[in-house]
C-alpha cells in the first residue's frame, strides 16, 4: 500500500515511483490536498492500480478522476466520498474503462443522479459494494438499474438519507439481489411495510445487517417478518421507527430457530415496553450490544421487576442509558445553578 502524503514533491515522487513499479498491484490513499494534475499522473503511471481512496479530496473534479480511470483499467475499488465536484461524468468514465470494478463509495457526492448510476452499471456489472449514502438525487430508477445489472454480485448497498428511494428500490432488490448481506436504508422515509416484507421473504438466507432507522412507515408487520424469516441477521437498527410496538416481537419463540442478533438498536421507539423486550430476549442469546436509549417505557426498575435476563456478553451499560442521560442532564443543570449562585 502506498500512502502519498507529501505535498510539493508529490508529482515528482509519483512519476519516479510509477516508472519503477509498473508491474505492481497498488492500493493508494492520497492526501486531501491533491488536485486533478496529481491523480492524472497516477493514472498515466500506475496502470496496474487496483484500489484508490481519494475521499475528502475536495479539489478533485471529473476531469482528473476520469483521466485516472482511463489509465487504470484494472481498478477494483474506488472511494470518492465527499468529493463535492464529482458528477455523473465520472460514472460514465468508470463504465467505459473499469469493467472489473467491485467497490464504489460515492457517499456525499450530491451531484450523482439516477442517470449516472444507470450508465455506470452498463459497463460495471461486477459491483459488490455500493455506497451512495447522502446522495440526495438518487432514487428508485437508479437503484433498480443497479439491482438488475449487478444481481449476482451485489452484497452491500448503502442508501442512508436517500429520501427519493422508496418501495420500488426495495422490491427490485428482493427480485434480483438474493445475495444481499448489508442494506442501509436509514432515513428513506418513503419505504413501507410491503416492500420490507418482500425483502425478508426473498433474502432471508443472505441478509446479515439491516439499518432502517427513521423509516417512519415501517411498523410491526414488516419488522416481525424480518425477525422471523432472516435467520442469519446479526445487526438490526430500527431507531426512531415510532410505529413499532411490542406486537413486532410476538411469536418469535415459535419460529424454529434462535436469532443470531449481536447488535440491536431500538432507540427512540416510544411504544416498545418491557414486555416486548422480554419477548426479544427469549429468542436472542448472542446479543453483544442493545441500544434502548430514549425508550421511555423501558426503565431499569421495570426491567428488574420483570426479571429480565440479559445475555452475559451484552454491553449492559447501554441498556439503561435513557435514565442515565436524564440523571446526567439534571447534574449539569444543578452544576450550572450553583455557578450562577456564586456569581450573584
Amino acid at each position: 500500500m502506498l500512502y502519498c502524503i507529501s505535498y510539493m514533491p508529490f508529482l515528482l515522487l509519483v512519476k519516479k515511483t510509477c516508472a519503477r513499479c509498473l508491474s505492481w498491484e497498488w492500493t493508494i490513499t492520497v492526501f486531501t490536498g491533491i488536485t486533478d494534475a496529481g491523480v492524472a499522473v497516477i493514472g498515466s503511471g500506475l496502470s496496474f492500480l487496483q484500489s484508490l481512496d481519494v475521499s475528502d479530496c475536495r479539489k478533485l473534479t471529473d476531469k482528473g478522476l476520469s483521466a485516472l480511470v482511463e489509465g487504470c483499467r484494472d481498478l477494483r475499488t474506488l472511494h470518492v466520498s465527499a468529493c463535492r465536484f464529482v458528477t455523473d461524468e465520472l460514472l460514465r468514465a468508470l463504465s467505459k474503462y473499469c469493467h472489473k470494478l467491485e467497490e464504489l463509495s460515492l457517499q456525499g457526492c450530491a451531484n450523482i443522479t439516477d442517470a449516472g448510476l444507470t450508465v455506470l452499471v452498463d459497463g460495471c456489472q461486477r459491483i459488490k459494494h455500493l455506497d451512495v449514502n447522502k446522495c440526495s438525487k438518487v432514487g428508485d430508477v437508479g437503484i433498480s438499474s443497479v439491482s438488475k445489472a449487478c444481481s449476482s454480485s451485489l452484497i452491500t448497498l448503502k442508501l442512508l438519507d436517500c429520501y427519493k428511494v422508496g418501495d420500488e428500490s426495495i422490491l427490485s432488490l428482493a427480485k434480483y439481489c438474493r445475495n444481499i448481506e448489508t442494506l442501509i436504508i436509514g432515513g428513506c422515509q418513503a419505504i413501507s411495510n410491503d416492500s420490507v416484507k418482500s425483502l425478508a421473504a426473498a433474502c432471508y438466507q443472505s441478509l446479515k445487517r439491516l439499518r432502517m432507522d427513521w423509516c417512519l412507515n415501517v411498523s410491526d408487520s414488516s419488522l416481525n417478518s424480518i425477525l422471523s424469516q432472516c435467520s442469519n441477521l446479526e445487526l438490526l437498527d430500527i431507531g426512531c421507527c415510532e410505529k413499532v410496538t411490542d406486537a413486532a416481537f410476538e411469536g418469535l419463540d415459535r419460529m424454529g430457530f434462535e436469532l443470531k442478533l449481536k447488535i440491536l438498536k431500538v432507540s427512540n421507539c416510544p411504544q416498545i415496553t418491557v414486555a416486548g423486550i422480554g419477548q426479544l430476549l427469549d429468542s436472542c442469546y448472542s446479543l453483544e450490544y442493545f441500544d434502548l436509549r430514549s425508550c421511555p417505557r423501558v426503565t431499569k426498575a421495570e426491567c428488574d421487576e420483570a426479571g429480565l435476563q440479559f445475555p452475559e456478553c451484552c454491553k449492559r451499560s447501554q441498556i439503561y442509558y435513557f435514565e442515565a442521560r436524564i440523571e446526567m442532564a439534571w447534574a449539569l443543570v444543578w452544576k450550572l445553578v450553583g455557578r450562577l449562585q456564586q456569581m450573584m
